[in-house]
């Protein structure tokens, strides 16, 4: 939200144009948790968890490149740009948005020059890329940017635009309503025409909000003004606002124009922005000339140390990142949004798609008693699946049934294979507020219903509130359809839930795919290195932590599987290569494997050497 050009304005205009807070992150935020006590409660809960942790070896545990010889990780991140019109004619153009978004990321990758610090004049990379969607949730393809007519449902709108502090126009919910792709594989960035009554012709003012990354997926996303896209005196809004959304702060977050941040006794990890290496400052809306490095910091005796430039303050003079803030940002995304690193929402569409039979039975759809009660599963883990949601509760109206089945197409983290020869297989499942039960069943015959004697795999499986279990079950060896997708369908609540129950009064119910295969199709005894379309580095890897380079830039939805040397799947892993590299971590022990990596129809094989 900061000049990054160092322009002249006369004080008088620079301030009229500023007097109203110009990001509306805290005030959101603020309103929501006051709204909904839970949204605050998992802020809270994922600070002190990264309070607890050890950030360096949490990010080197998710593939992030902090290994001596490892790459450093981009994670692209799809978005979907919702253009919020006034009428049938687009707020903005197709190549100013693609501009835009371009511009933000060489903002993270500290390229994007002028002012902007480069690594060597200390700026800090952000390693996230945000990447216009070439796929939709229906698996069709598109531009990544959604016109849509508001002034059509909302004639208000068209003076009013969208609310923040009043409620003469359009609420974020109905604009929501009107367009909005799964958070949990896209970024849905809202473009619209005005806040709060506010003349579009006025360019100054409220710019934009985001969200924290901890917030239910009905409210995790961003708005910002039309002007943002185009004003190439204030290009950092975009950068700012997804800061936000990776659980930056303002450096200024318990302090105010006039007043310094509050100091407490933990010191500066639990002070103001929850980052050591931004100083304190007072919010600096509306000062020009900036305070110089050499010169006193009111707020905090070290000085300034470009905190006056920091993307997270407001100044007119905006340039860079800290090394603190790419640790904080990246751990909490990671903590807590995974599942948009691992979206397919960034690569072109698959010419076929994969579909199941269609369920027999539904539950009902919501449960028959609402309120904040959060059960169900908060996460399902077997094979490839790897999928964290909420629990019942307002924010998702208590909605019972979520068939992640039809979403494959968007994300690696709803489908898996499972290997007949591998049994035992392994779920891991979990809860939140309350203890749960849980039921697991798999269409094995591919009828679409659910054999409560033959297709049941777990059965009354307890599992404490805020804990994650693991339970095991064996495919059979007979009445099983081999190498076609069947659903999995998780049912989890106060009691023990059958597939089919239709009277959930506290649960959910979350179908997924799953491909059931006879045996992996690696031998290593048949191991030769007749490839040189991949490389594995670090390789001896010291902790099973590697990366995979790929030699074709354009690889990206990849499918890894690790065989030891008796033939046995021991691991196995989807995702999205970035930058032509995936990092993999397989926690697997000392020995040698043999890696085989699947791309579309192409695979290839590499030995591995874990020491």
């Amino acid at each position: 939200m900061k000049k990054l050009l160092l322009i002249v304005f006369s004080t008088m205009i620079f301030y009229s144009s500023h007097a109203q807070e110009i990001c509306a992150f805290d005030k959101n935020q603020a309103r929501l948790e006051n709204a909904n006590p839970a949204i605050k409660q998992a802020r809270l809960e994922a600070e002190a968890k990264l309070m607890a942790m050890d950030i360096q070896k949490f990010l080197r545990e998710k593939g992030n490149g902090y290994n001596a010889g490892k790459a450093e990780t981009i994670y692209e991140i799809p978005v979907v740009v919702h253009l919020m019109n006034d009428g049938a004619t687009p707020l903005r153009t197709d190549a100013e948005i693609i501009t835009w978004i371009n511009n933000c990321n060489k903002f993270y990758d500290t390229t994007f020059g002028g002012d902007w610090y480069s690594v060597a004049q200390g700026g800090t990379v952000i390693p996230f890329k945000l990447v216009l969607a070439k796929r939709s949730p229906s698996c069709t393809a598109t531009t990544g940017i959604n016109q849509i007519n508001v002034t059509a449902t909302y004639p208000a709108y068209h003076l009013k635009g969208l609310n923040s502090d009043n409620t003469d126009g359009v609420s974020p919910d109905q604009a929501r309503a009107l367009s909005r792709w799964d958070p949990q594989s896209y970024y849905n960035i809202y473009v619209v025409n005005t806040f709060d009554s506010v003349p579009v012709s006025q360019t100054g003012g409220l710019q934009g909000y985001a969200s924290f990354p901890t917030n239910p997926d009905a409210s995790f996303d961003t708005f910002m003004k039309a002007y943002v896209v185009v004003d190439s005196n204030d290009p950092t809004t975009l950068p700012h606002e997804f800061g936000h959304s990776l659980g930056l702060n303002h450096p200024f977050k318990t302090g105010s124009v006039t007043a310094c941040p509050t100091v407490s006794a933990g010191g500066c990890a639990t002070d103001n922005d929850l980052v050591c290496d931004t100083p304190s400052t007072k919010s600096l809306l509306g000062v020009n000339p900036l305070p110089v490095n050499g010169s006193v910091n009111p707020c905090d005796a070290a000085g300034w140390n470009n905190v006056q430039y920091n993307v997270m303050n407001y100044t007119s003079s905006s340039r860079l990142f800290t090394q603190g803030q790419k640790d904080r940002g990246t751990a909490m995304f990671l903590a807590n949004r995974m599942g948009l690193t691992t979206s397919l929402g960034g690569t072109p569409p698959p010419t076929t798609s994969q579909t199941l039979v269609a369920a027999s039975c539904l539950p009902n759809t919501t449960n028959t008693t609402t309120g904040n009660f959060q059960f169900g599963p908060t996460l399902v883990k077997i094979g490839t699946i790897n999928n964290a949601s909420e629990g019942s509760n307002s924010n998702n109206a208590n909605k019972t049934y979520y068939d992640y089945s039809l979403l494959v197409c968007s994300n690696t983290k709803y489908s898996t294979d499972l290997i007949v020869n591998q049994n035992p297989q392994t779920i891991t499942l979990a809860c939140s507020a309350n203890d749960n039960i849980f039921n697991v069943y798999i269409d094995f015959n591919n009828d679409g219903a659910f054999s409560e004697s033959t297709e049941k795999v777990i059965t009354d499986f307890s599992v404490t509130a805020n804990t994650q279990n693991s339970a095991t079950f064996t495919i059979p060896s007979t009445g099983v359809t081999l190498n076609t997708p069947l659903r999995m369908r998780v049912t989890g609540g106060d009691s023990s839930y059958t597939s089919c129950a239709n009277n959930i009064e506290y649960g959910q119910v979350e179908d997924y795919m799953v491909t059931v295969k006879t045996s992996p199709t690696l031998a290593a005894s048949n191991y030769s290195n007749n490839s040189n379309t991949i490389s594995i580095f670090p390789n001896p890897s010291k902790d099973g932590v590697f990366s995979i380079k790929f030699a074709d830039n354009t690889a990206k939805d990849v499918k890894v599987a690790v065989v030891d040397m008796a033939g046995r799947i021991v691991y196995q892993t989807k995702g999205a290569a970035n930058n032509s590299i995936l990092n993999v971590n397989s926690k697997l022990a000392k020995g040698s494997y043999l890696v085989k990596v699947t791309t579309g129809s192409t695979s290839a094989t590499e030995k591995l050497i874990i020491k």
